[in-house]
């Protein structure tokens, strides 16, 4: 059997690496660490797996170096015995792996985020990646080998989900009577934007329509005074699920809540190809840029109701297979 590490970052990739733990345990013995950040050990042991926290994010730049440099230190007896490193790209994890000589396979659906992808794509054995994405747009990391699949790694979790109402009645929610708001990326190293009054206005507008707002922070700055703040995680996709909508400055949280056909805008200011194939598969996903573009795909998303969900390809079998190629 082989032996990776996986590095979860963000509470999306927690996710992954709990579903690659516990449906791929037969051919694939992962080690999970993580590091503090808003969310991300709440998503773990909602899986109950197993994981080391080692160091924690940084909101600047200086702090990002230190912290990346403090972690890969930590990081290097646990990755030498391991046969590698299988993960979303984590610049520390796999830094440590290629010093020591292992075998790399990254995930990844974000060609936008340059600063990491330079860090860990070219020194990845294999890149898997869904298929919307154009091939050309991996091609500045310069990637080895890419694998694909006609899907997006959302799937791999939405489509084993079993919604539970206990979750959303032990916030005092009925559902179809809240908004589930969750701000952008602020402190990302690729998000340049200031989407900060954009973001007021959204959560104004929502409660204008009749709508009470769930806030879902990344930050400690980006808790709203007198909304419903959940600053420790309940399960995103049961909060999404019974949701009249999803409005998000990001891109896993509407890419969830569109899967489960609940509709979700965006106002991440760019255009994603992964939006498209969604759309064209019949989610109901909005994106928008701009005050009255959003306004206005918020009322329509709020009136036009929900879906029924979406199948794609899974992309647990190809991982896996990568994993064993290698």
């Amino acid at each position: 059997m082989r032996s990776a590490l996986f590095d979860a970052l963000t509470p999306k990739q927690a996710r992954i690496a709990s579903i690659l733990k516990i449906y791929g345990k037969e051919k694939l013995n992962l080690i999970i660490t993580c590091r503090k950040y808003f969310h991300l050990e709440d998503i773990l042991n909602l899986y109950n797996v197993e994981y080391i926290c080692i160091g924690k994010y940084g909101e600047n730049l200086k702090d990002k170096l230190v912290f990346g440099l403090e972690r890969q230190m930590k990081l290097v007896d646990i990755a030498e015995g391991v046969d590698g490193v299988v993960s979303f790209p984590s610049p520390d994890a796999v830094r440590v792996a290629f010093g020591l000589g292992k075998r790399i396979v990254v995930l990844n659906d974000t060609p936008h985020a340059a600063h990491v992808n330079y860090l860990t794509l070219p020194l990845a054995d294999m890149l898997i990646a869904p298929s919307a994405i154009p091939p050309e747009s991996w091609r500045p990391y310069c990637p080895k080998r890419i694998a694909m699949f006609d899907g997006v790694f959302e799937y791999m979790w939405t489509s084993r989900h079993k919604p539970n109402i206990d979750a959303i009645k032990r916030l005092g929610l009925a559902p179809g009577e809240y908004v589930v708001f969750r701000p952008e990326e602020a402190k990302a190293a690729y998000y340049r934007w200031d989407s900060v009054a954009l973001r007021n206005k959204l959560v104004e507008h929502i409660k204008s329509l009749g709508y009470k707002v769930v806030n879902v922070p990344r930050y400690g700055d980006q808790v709203i005074p007198g909304e419903i703040n959940l600053v420790n995680a309940v399960d995103h996709l049961d909060l999404a699920y019974y949701a009249a909508a999803v409005v998000t400055g990001g891109l896993t949280m509407a890419t969830e809540a569109a899967l489960l056909g609940v509709p979700a805008v965006s106002f991440f200011p760019s255009d994603l190809y992964i939006d498209k194939f969604l759309r064209d598969k019949g989610a109901p996903l909005y994106r928008c840029n701009g005050l009255d573009q959003c306004l206005s795909a918020v009322k329509l998303a709020l009136s036009e109701g929900r879906r029924g969900g979406v199948k794609l390809e899974d992309p647990l079998p190809v991982i896996l297979e990568a994993v064993e190629s290698l």
